[in-house]
């Protein structure tokens, strides 16, 4: 047994060393040259960019350098400093200190602004020359976190991206993007006053491509909204630039960024731009904010200009909870300029979809051909107990081969709440309806009551009814459903309707399009309002419910059960949004025809219903002046819908 022991404990100390096996590490720290205060988030690349990070709070980096770059170039850049560029040292070394000298002054500010906005507008009509004129995909390494007032990391998502751009004669703001690998680390407690997951946050690097999107501040649909400047000169990536500032004309509210744009000298290329939201750029914004700013810079390859960098934050106060600090950034790391297939419908990342829910574990060894991040203190323990957590479930519990990796449990509440979608949906509701004239007299024996009253039918060929739907899944594809449904038009009415949903998606590989089918139980009334009258009894009671109020309505009504079998289409707008069409035939089990009363008078939490099944001895009901007890209009059978569905999950 001591002999067993010794093992485990030797066999443990192993796995826990594991980490910290040699690597080809690069470990530096980046300062200003004149002041020598720390430079954060300056972008650190290795052989043109193919492998990088950028550099923390305290100005440090890590990069694990794979053994082919080690003859490679190492270059340190950011706005506003002169690029830095040296072949890296031997490694494993010592901790490399890079001082970044600030550009130098290369133009005088001037006040002319006419002569700047030319500038701007040649750099604009010059876009489809600088920029690629084919469909060009980036690789790319994805970081985002949300930090605490201390600047602590309180969640951690990174990730190697593949981002497709179309050509940029089109202006556009979307694109598509992949997700080939993945890591996150979680600190924030499972259950918070207000818990926000930030969305559409790998798509950055088109959103944050200004000069693709064609952002406010270089439209020159506002540009009378704008005051350009030119600034002090400098370099950027060591090319002489214009450096051009602009923010909203005095007293203009539809200015929504102030900042500074780089724009190339000899082709009139925008490099680079950084800029925050103005006030009004916040109010305009559909996401809340307290601040927003952008930091984007262009690389040159293949006779073209790419996007390099998108470095993004948001500042929010929340009335519950912690305040938000989001921080995101892209560092391009590739570039395919050939004619590279679009990936596919179920490889892309959707918007709404959450980069931290991703289902892949931490694992310390995942980048060790992308970048090794210097976290604080707290997240390094954090990393450090999952890892070994890992490791011993892996002693203990091998995994199968093709197992997924492990991730955070959901709580019953939350796999509960994840089978639930709901939807809206609007349709034409079958119903004959020929024009007529109708009569409804009331006289309650006992009472002082004596109501009567006419209406003209209208003629009538649509009737429209919508219906909210919540449906609840009992295994991926059956589903049960519970409806309630409101008529318009002429005649008012509610219905509920529950049951059983299933699909079938019919295109597994690409866009989902599934294929419905359902079974439900439906009630609904059809009713035809007959106005306010007063009420002249206090003590009138309808099959014993007190009518006391002085003002009473009345509408005359059909009230019909039916099983509704449909069938129908989806087609999967994203992965939570659904657009759902379906045809459904009634089949009518019962029906009867009703007058109802109610109080219209008094406070209404407390007002009174009273229904009277026809025909009765009190009740006359005539249409066209011919006493009857069926109204006008006809249940008829075929129903069709349109709606969208969201899936909660």
């Amino acid at each position: 047994m001591p002999a067993l022991k010794g093992r485990f404990l030797l066999l443990w100390l192993v796995l826990l060393a594991g980490p910290a096996r040699a690597q080809l590490v690069l470990r530096g720290r980046v300062l200003d040259a004149e002041t020598h205060q720390p430079i954060p988030n300056a972008q650190v690349g290795v052989a043109d960019n193919r492998i990088g990070t950028s550099t923390n709070d305290d100005g440090r980096f890590a990069l694990s350098i794979p053994p082919a770059y080690a003859r490679e170039r190492l270059t340190v850049a950011l706005l506003g400093y002169r690029s830095y560029s040296r072949p890296l040292p031997p490694l494993p070394g010592p901790e490399l200190l890079i001082e970044l000298k600030i550009s130098p002054a290369a133009l005088g500010e001037v006040q002319v602004t006419g002569s700047v906005l030319g500038i701007v507008r040649e750099a604009v009509a010059r876009i489809p020359r600088n920029y690629p004129t084919r469909p060009t995909q980036l690789t790319g390494f994805y970081r985002e976190s949300d930090n605490d007032l201390a600047g602590q990391p309180r969640y951690l998502a990174e990730g190697l991206l593949l981002a497709f751009k179309e050509p940029y004669q089109r202006r556009t703001a979307e694109g598509e993007v992949q997700i080939k690998q993945s890591r996150k680390v979680d600190l924030r407690p499972d259950r918070q006053p207000i818990r926000i997951d930030w969305a559409g946050g790998p798509f950055i690097v088109h959103m944050g491509d200004f000069v693709h999107r064609r952002s406010q501040f270089i439209d020159p649909a506002h540009f009378k909204d704008y005051d350009y400047r030119l600034a002090p000169g400098t370099t950027f990536q060591d090319r002489p630039v214009y450096v051009i500032t602009f923010a909203p004309k005095a007293g203009n509210r539809r200015a929504d960024f102030e900042g500074r744009m780089y724009i190339d000298q000899d082709s009139y290329a925008f490099l680079g731009a950084e800029w925050h939201y103005t006030p009004a750029g916040l109010n305009n914004s559909p996401h809340a904010a307290d601040s927003r700013s952008l930091r984007v810079a262009y690389q040159f390859y293949a006779g073209r200009w790419h996007l390099k960098t998108v470095w993004w934050q948001t500042k929010l106060k929340l009335p519950i909870g912690p305040p938000l600090n989001y921080f995101g950034e892209f560092l391009t790391t590739a570039i395919d300029t050939a004619q590279t297939p679009r990936p596919g419908y179920i490889e892309r990342a959707q918007y709404n979809d959450v980069f931290l829910r991703n289902a892949v574990a931490y694992d310390s060894a995942f980048w060790q051909g992308h970048t090794t991040l210097l976290p604080p203190t707290a997240l390094q323990k954090s990393l450090f107990d999952q890892q070994r957590q890992q490791q011993t479930d892996s002693l203990f519990k091998p995994a199968e081969a093709g197992t997924a990796p492990q991730q955070k449990q959901l709580s019953g509440f939350d796999r509960f709440l994840k089978r639930f979608s709901y939807g809206s949906h609007a349709g034409a509701w079958p119903l004959a309806v020929p024009a007529a004239g109708l009569m409804v007299a009331y006289a309650p024996a006992g009472y002082g009551l004596q109501m009567q009253r006419t209406a003209q039918v209208s003629a009538q060929d649509l009737t429209i009814i919508t219906q909210f739907e919540y449906q609840y899944a009992l295994t991926p594809a059956l589903a049960l459903s519970l409806g309630t449904q409101r008529l318009y038009r002429q005649f008012k009415g509610d219905g509920w309707e529950a049951g059983l949903s299933y699909e079938h998606n019919f295109n597994p590989r690409h866009r989902p399009l599934y294929g419905r089918a359902g079974l439900g139980y439906i009630r609904q009334t059809v009713g035809l309002p007959l106005g306010s009258f007063d009420n002249p009894d206090a003590g009138l009671r309808v099959n014993g419910t007190h009518l006391g109020a002085d003002e009473l309505s009345a509408r005359v009504q059909t009230v019909s059960d039916a099983l509704r079998p449909s069938l129908g289409l989806g087609l999967e707008l994203s992965h939570k949004f659904e657009l759902v069409a379906d045809a459904s035939y009634l089949v009518p089990l019962r029906s009867k025809t009703q007058l109802q009363l109610d109080e219209e008078s008094g406070f209404f939490l407390f007002r009174s219903s009273a229904t009277v099944d026809l025909p009765a001895a009190d009740v006359d009901l005539r249409v066209n002046d011919q006493p009857t007890t069926r109204l006008p209009w006809q249940q008829q059978y075929w129903l069709l819908s349109i709606g969208l569905r969201y899936r909660v999950r």
